[in-house]
C-alpha cells in the first residue's frame, strides 16, 4: 500500500479553534514520521492523484474536501482507493461532501467517522455509508498520558468545576453558568468554577460572566476565566479541576476531543446521555437530556439539539455522585487502529451507543440544487487559485437571483489569503452556490426508548 495525502502540517490556525483542524494536522504529522506516505498540496489540483494506481490508497484528511479525490478520480480513470472522513455531525460541509461523494464511491472506499453515533447517523441517512465500508477510528489517545482515575473530594469538602471549549449556547455553556451558581449556593462557596475557552458571544466574555453570577451572588473569585489554552497547557488545566462538564448537544458535536482529554489525565466527565458521550463514559455520568423536539434546525448553523437537566447535574456535582475516569472504548481512539483502517483491515466498531438520536433526525429532502461534484470542484479550483473573477461572477448571478447581495461572501472573496482550515470561507461559499444547507427536525423518542444500547 502507498498512501497519499494533503499536507496538513503548514496551514495557519490562528483564531481557529477546532478539534477536526487539530486532528487533520496530528494525522499528517503522525504519516510523514512513519515515512510511508507522499504528500502533497490538495489545493494545487488534480496533478496530486496523477498516476495512482491499485496500491495507492489517498487518505482525504483535510477537511470537508473528499469530493474533490472522487471527481478526479472518475475523471481520469483512477484505481485507487480513497477513505473520507466526517468531523461533524449536522452541519452542510460533510453534509454536503457525502452528497457530492455518494455516487463516485466504489467498493473498497471508506468513511471513518470519530463514534459509532456519527457513523449510524450518517448511515442512516446515505447508501453510500455501508456497514462493510464505514469504521470509527480517530487516533488520539497515543498522544495522551494515561493517568490514573482521581479520587473526588467527598460531599461538602472544595470542588473544583471545570469546562473546557467553545462557551457557547451550541455547547449548553449556559447552563454550565446555572449550575455551577446553584452549587455554588448550595454549598456555601466550596465549589469552584474554572473555564478554557473561545467565548463565540460578549455574553461569555469573562467581565459578562463575571456580572452575571454576581447577580446570582457568586463572587469573581469563584470562577476562572482562562481563554483559549494551547495543548502544551491541558495538564496544568486538568490539574486545577476535579470533574469537567460536557453538556453538549451541539448538532455539530461528533466526539468531544475534551472528554478523551480530560479521561487521560484521570478526570471524570459529566455529559448530556444523548449524542457521541453515550458511547464514551461510564452511564452513572450521563446527565438526562431533553431534545428539541418542536424546532426546525438548519446545518448551516450550529445550535443545541437539547438540554441536560439541570436537578440531575446539580445532584451529581453536589452528591458526588459521579463515577471515575473511565473511556468505554479505547481501540478506536489509537494509532493502530487508524493505521489498519488505511489499509483496509476491519476495525471492531464500539458498542453501547446512543440509539435514539441518529433514529430521531428527520433531514428534508432536498429540492432545487442537484448534487453536482464537478460545479464543487471548478468552485474550489476557482476559489484557492485565486480566479476571483469567476468566483465574483457567481455571486453576482446568486444576488440577481434572490435580490440580495451578501457582504459576508463578498469579503470571503476579497480576503487576502486562502486557507483550507479556515471552514469559515470555502464552506460558506459551497453553501450558497453549490448546496444550500438543508434544513432537519427532531423526531420524539418512542415510548420507553433508552440512550444506550447495543442495536444491529
Amino acid at each position: 500500500m502507498r498512501l497519499h495525502t494533503h499536507d496538513y502540517r503548514a496551514p495557519s490556525t490562528d483564531g481557529i479553534a477546532d478539534g477536526a483542524i487539530l486532528m487533520h494536522r496530528e494525522m499528517s504529522r503522525l504519516l510523514a514520521r512513519r515515512g510511508s506516505v507522499t504528500l502533497h498540496d490538495l489545493t494545487a489540483g488534480p496533478d496530486c492523484v496523477a498516476g495512482l494506481g491499485e496500491d495507492d490508497v489517498v487518505y482525504a484528511g483535510s477537511g470537508p474536501y473528499a469530493f474533490l479525490y472522487h471527481h478526479w478520480r472518475a475523471l481520469r480513470g483512477g484505481r485507487f482507493r480513497i477513505v473520507r472522513e466526517a468531523h461533524t455531525a449536522l452541519w452542510s460541509g460533510y453534509w454536503a461532501q457525502e452528497e457530492l461523494c455518494a455516487p463516485l464511491v466504489r467498493p473498497g472506499d471508506l468513511a471513518l467517522f470519530p463514534t459509532e453515533y456519527t457513523r449510524r447517523l450518517f448511515r442512516g441517512n446515505f447508501p453510500s455509508v455501508t456497514a462493510a465500508g464505514s469504521a470509527v477510528a480517530y487516533p488520539m489517545l497515543d498522544r495522551l498520558p494515561r493517568r490514573a482515575p482521581r479520587p473526588l473530594p467527598p460531599a461538602g469538602a472544595p470542588l473544583r468545576i471545570g469546562y473546557l471549549g467553545a462557551l457557547s449556547l451550541a455547547k449548553n455553556f449556559d447552563q454550565v453558568v446555572s449550575v455551577f451558581a446553584r452549587c455554588h449556593r448550595a454549598s456555601d462557596g466550596a465549589v469552584t468554577l474554572v473555564c478554557a475557552g473561545k467565548p463565540n458571544d460578549p455574553r461569555w466574555e469573562t467581565a459578562a460572566v463575571h456580572a452575571a453570577l454576581g447577580r446570582a451572588g457568586v463572587p469573581p473569585e469563584a470562577v476562572r476565566m482562562e481563554g483559549v489554552r494551547p495543548q502544551e497547557e491541558l495538564p496544568a488545566f486538568f490539574d486545577g479541576i476535579d470533574v469537567l462538564l460536557f453538556p453538549s448537544t451541539a448538532s455539530r458535536e461528533t466526539l468531544g476531543r475534551v472528554v478523551l482529554e480530560a479521561l487521560a489525565h484521570g478526570v471524570p466527565v459529566l455529559a448530556a446521555d444523548v449524542g457521541p458521550a453515550v458511547e464514551l463514559l461510564p452511564a452513572r455520568n450521563l446527565v438526562p437530556t431533553a431534545l428539541d423536539v418542536d424546532g426546525t434546525f438548519d446545518m448551516g448553523r450550529v445550535g443545541p439539539l437539547g438540554r441536560v437537566d439541570e436537578d440531575v447535574l446539580t445532584r451529581k456535582l453536589l452528591t458526588r455522585d459521579i463515577a471515575p475516569a473511565s473511556l468505554r472504548h479505547e481501540t478506536p481512539y489509537t494509532d493502530g487502529a487508524f493505521l489498519r483502517a488505511l489499509a483496509g483491515e476491519p476495525v471492531p466498531a464500539p458498542d453501547g451507543h446512543d440509539r435514539i438520536l441518529p433514529g430521531a433526525v428527520r433531514v428534508a429532502p432536498r429540492t432545487g440544487a442537484v448534487p453536482d461534484a464537478a460545479a464543487a470542484t471548478a468552485l474550489f479550483r476557482d476559489f484557492f487559485e485565486r480566479r476571483d473573477d469567476a468566483v465574483g461572477a457567481a455571486l453576482d448571478a446568486l444576488a440577481a437571483r434572490t435580490g440580495h447581495d451578501d457582504p459576508a461572501l463578498r469579503r470571503i472573496v476579497a480576503a487576502p489569503e486562502r486557507n483550507l482550515a479556515d471552514y469559515r470561507a470555502f464552506p460558506r461559499l459551497l453553501d450558497a452556490l453549490v448546496l444550500p444547507p438543508l434544513t432537519y427536525t427532531l423526531a420524539p423518542a418512542p415510548a420507553g426508548a433508552v440512550p444506550t444500547g447495543v442495536t444491529p
